[in-house]
């Protein structure tokens, strides 16, 4: 069973849940942008947590089926179609043979995820089917490619996302946060500033990272030497900006990290276009892995 790539969009990708273990050797954790909107396309079709999918950005995507199979699409806007006609999202969909997927503009959100029963079917590279581009672990997709997946003839009952759980990308968005190790580098007004500034994000932002727009903190401390850094971390440039480290940043970096983003608002970040307003706040330790441990054991998400 298979998809035929006719147009393979600005950039897709295919994603699992993410590559651990390799920081040590200088990977990135790589894995799906927006885990929400990905852990929902694969529960509707009762696959595994890491269960690769097709992850679209900005869309100008478009696929031919080449077998009939189940789906669930995900996640961002992006004018998802099949034969012309307009489809539903966050709920399952069961297409036929010769049946042409197109995505087209971003309408509300940036990331589309494409999901089949028992995953994409493509080669592991340091146990994980996640590509990152910035560190030649696989390609994006190309126009011509053959996008494989096991066989599923069953047509799958409807199944739908209770509406609570769908997020608006549209929405200003506050992300809460952790002090980082390094918060008390900074002083009582640095901190006040950043907790209390309205950010916008910037359009130089991608998978890599999330630069925020706004007023500068000043006085801020120079570029540190060169340390371990990891998912999540908000660092502040010498410029007195923000940068939130996503899911292919390098595992090293030398500016000073004044917190960590709650790893289930990141998810919120992936689907925001650039302007969208940005604010933080905090939350304790306890609160959110709580929050944590009830989305894990919901998506039965077992990292070893």
């Amino acid at each position: 069973m298979s998809f035929d790539v006719i147009k393979s969009g600005f950039f897709s990708l295919i994603e699992d849940y993410g590559r651990f273990g390799f920081a040590r050797y200088g990977l990135s954790q790589s894995g799906v942008a927006d885990e929400h909107a990905y852990c929902w396309a694969n529960h509707l079709l009762d696959n595994h947590f890491n269960d690769a999918v097709l992850e679209i950005t900005f869309g100008s995507c478009e696929l031919k089926a080449l077998d009939a199979m189940s789906i669930a699409v995900t996640g961002a806007d992006l004018g998802f179609r099949v034969n012309g006609s307009p489809q539903p999202l966050w709920q399952v969909i069961n297409v036929q043979t010769g049946d042409t997927l197109t995505w087209s503009t971003a309408k509300s959100g940036i990331r589309s995820y494409l999901a089949v029963k028992g995953g994409f079917q493509s080669e592991p590279l340091f146990n994980s089917k996640s590509v990152n581009v910035r560190e030649n672990i696989g390609s994006q997709l190309k126009n011509g490619d053959l996008l494989s997946c096991q066989a599923d003839t069953k047509n799958r009952a409807h199944r739908v996302v209770p509406s609570e759980f769908i997020p608006d990308y549209q929405q200003r968005l506050t992300l809460r946060v952790l002090p980082s190790y390094q918060f008390d580098l900074f002083e009582e007004p640095q901190k006040e500033h950043f907790l209390n500034q309205r950010y916008t994000v910037s359009s130089a932002s991608d998978r890599t990272g999330c630069r925020l727009d706004g007023r500068a903190m000043t006085d801020v401390q120079a570029r540190m030497i060169s340390e371990g850094i990891c998912y999540g971390s908000v660092e502040i440039t010498t410029e007195g900006l923000p940068i939130i480290l996503l899911k292919d940043s390098p595992t090293m970096g030398g500016y000073p990290k004044i917190a960590t983003v709650f790893s289930l608002d990141l998810a919120k970040l992936a689907q925001r276009q650039s302007g969208c307003e940005v604010t933080f706040e905090s939350i304790d330790i306890e609160t959110a892995q709580q929050k944590r441990h009830e989305f894990n054991a919901f998506f039965a998400i077992n990292i070893r």
